[in-house]
């Protein structure tokens, strides 16, 4: 394996070109191929990394850059002292490896200078060269581990260890890789300084039998797990949800990646596709709307959502997770009741901002097709909680005042849930222990409150101890006085992920810093955990968005900007130090 790493680097010296939709070398890689990583030049791309890292975290970089550095110098010398700033492509199939050279693997370097190729792989020396058929070529390895193959095609050179590999390269049989890269995964692959194409039908083809071994391996063992906590979280519920991620692995057809590096962060993009007919395929379809009111809430916040799905999928998500906390996975037909009415909504678009400074703040904007009937329905499942004798009901007293408050033309219904101690131990006790005391941190005291309204277009649902508290945050929204979209930070983030999504989050890396230190100093009994003395005063953000892509895909991207290592560094690290007692916060 190291001897394929080897060539990957030592192929980025040789190309003169930048790789491109159109390049000749697509139609001669066979589409059956598994794995195919593409790379804009290592000494560039090494650059940037080096930057990056030593932006996002002196710390780490203290020992990533020497090594980037020795490694970076081997490959100089493997390369006879000829390093570029050109494209290279390695290719795999990830079959069990038979011998020393590991899975079959071949490189491509993108130029015409077959002899200098050659001559690179064999410290600067030409090698004897033996014809095959096929129009390929076998010469000694020069590290003495069998022969290598040669191929020069048009504008490319393929080199690697593999016979049957660069003979397939040599004369293309069936589809090739241009064929299987349709322009939804061509486009996140040629982008970046790093493209990655993973054949995941082939995969998921040939080891079916393992990853049947595996889920069922995996099934039993929670299964023994429940066994051990019949009080505990509901087994069924946590297996539907890792079925289904087992699930997912046969329903993928092809994944491409980009990988972007730049002092300024890390930049991932990427396209799923899944099968025709997949379950998981059902329903997609192009996102029309996306997430352009997000930057017009208030600043502050540690997350900032937007989700746009079938109420069936919300209703499907919420029924999942309420079983995962309930024994036997079971709850009564009350709950069921409140979760159907989620059915006849459509599809339902969510603003959200969360904030953790001083306990749970929260900001709902809801578009669904009736939203009165939405307001009932969340009326109805905190009622079914309450009334339930199993540990989802953790309240002593649910208050529900209606007509509350009228501003602007709204009438806002609150909503007072005050937990009872004894039931939240017991479940703490079946989460592991420690979620009373989470719980509360998370909501500030022994009980939350939330405001929600209907216009008629929508529903404003406001999480605060006050009302005004609540209008606050409504004026904030209403006004875009300064909204969180006016922040230089922000606007970095938002741009890196797409126009349209069916999720995005934002999330602030001080808020999340903050609401982890408040978390565990409440669960630890150590306050002094929330004493983040040395965070960054400058807002910080990242981001992740996906995107349905008609007829069964899925765009993602994720930005993860420089600025956000050192409030980690600062934050999260002395933190989980001052839990061992090791650092005085």
């Amino acid at each position: 394996m190291l001897a394929q790493l080897a060539m990957c680097f030592l192929v980025s010296a040789l190309g003169q070109a930048p790789a491109e939709a159109s390049a000749a070398w697509l139609k001669a890689v066979p589409g059956d191929v598994d794995l195919v990583i593409r790379g804009r030049g290592v000494e560039p791309v090494s650059r940037e990394l080096v930057d990056m890292i030593k932006a996002m975290s002196p710390r780490a970089a203290q020992a990533a850059v020497p090594a980037i550095s020795q490694s970076l110098d081997r490959f100089r010398k493997l390369g006879g002292g000829v390093i570029g700033d050109v494209p290279w492509v390695g290719l795999s199939r990830l079959v069990p490896a038979v011998g020393p050279s590991g899975p079959p693997f071949a490189a491509l370097v993108l130029n015409d200078d077959y002899d200098g190729v050659v001559k690179a792989t064999n410290n600067g020396a030409a090698p004897a060269l033996r014809p095959q058929e096929g129009g390929f070529d076998e010469f000694d390895s020069p590290q003495g581990r069998g022969p290598w193959y040669a191929f020069k095609g048009a504008g490319f050179v393929a080199i690697g260890q593999d016979k049957e590999l660069i003979a397939a390269i040599a004369k293309p049989k069936g589809k090739t890789l241009d064929a299987v890269l349709t322009p939804a995964l061509a486009k996140p692959f040629f982008a970046g300084d790093v493209g990655v194409f993973v054949n995941a039908s082939q995969l998921s083809t040939r080891y079916a039998d393992q990853i049947a071994q595996g889920r069922q391996a995996f099934m039993g063992a929670l299964d023994q797990a429940g066994q051990k906590s019949p009080n505990g979280p509901s087994m069924d519920a946590i297996k539907d949800l890792y079925g289904g991620l087992f699930d997912a692995i046969k329903d993928a057809d092809a994944l491409t990646l980009s990988l972007d590096f730049a002092p300024a962060g890390l930049k991932l993009s990427g396209q799923l596709e899944l099968k025709p007919g997949a379950d998981s395929a059902k329903g997609n379809a192009a996102a029309q709307v996306g997430p352009v009111d997000l930057g017009k809430l208030a600043p502050g916040a540690a997350f900032y959502m937007y989700m746009n799905m079938q109420a069936s999928t919300v209703e499907k998500m919420q029924n999942m997770s309420l079983r995962m906390i309930s024994p036997g996975g079971k709850f009564g037909p009350e709950m069921t009741r409140a979760l159907e009415q989620f059915h006849a909504l459509g599809r339902i678009e969510t603003l959200s901002s969360v904030s953790f400074e001083h306990g749970m703040r929260a900001f709902n904007v809801i578009n669904a097709t009736d939203p009165k009937v939405y307001v009932a329905a969340t009326e109805a499942m905190l009622s079914a909680m309450k009334n339930s004798d199993s540990p989802l009901n953790f309240y002593k007293e649910v208050k529900i005042e209606r007509d509350a408050q009228n501003y602007q033309g709204v009438s806002y219904t609150h909503v007072v849930a005050v937990f009872d101690d004894e039931k939240l131990a017991k479940f703490g006790a079946a989460g592991g222990g420690g979620g009373a005391a989470s719980l509360k941190a998370i909501f500030g005291g022994d009980s939350f409150s939330y405001w929600i309204g209907a216009d008629g277009k929508r529903v404003l649902q406001i999480t605060a101890p006050t009302w005004d508290e609540a209008k606050v945050q409504i004026d904030q929204f209403l006004k875009a006085d300064a909204p969180v979209g006016t922040l230089p930070s922000f606007q970095v983030v938002r741009s890196a992920l797409a126009d349209r999504a069916s999720f995005m989050m934002i999330l602030s890396a001080q808020g999340f810093v903050r609401m982890i230190a408040a978390q565990l100093a409440a669960t630890l009994n150590k306050p002094e955990l929330k004493d983040l003395l040395n965070l960054p005063k400058e807002p910080a953000f990242l981001g992740f968005s996906s995107t349905p892509t008609a007829p069964s895909g899925y765009e993602f991207h994720l930005s993860l900007p420089s600025s956000v290592g050192p409030v980690f560094e600062n934050g999260l690290i002395p933190v989980f130090q001052g839990m061992q007692g090791n650092v005085k916060q």
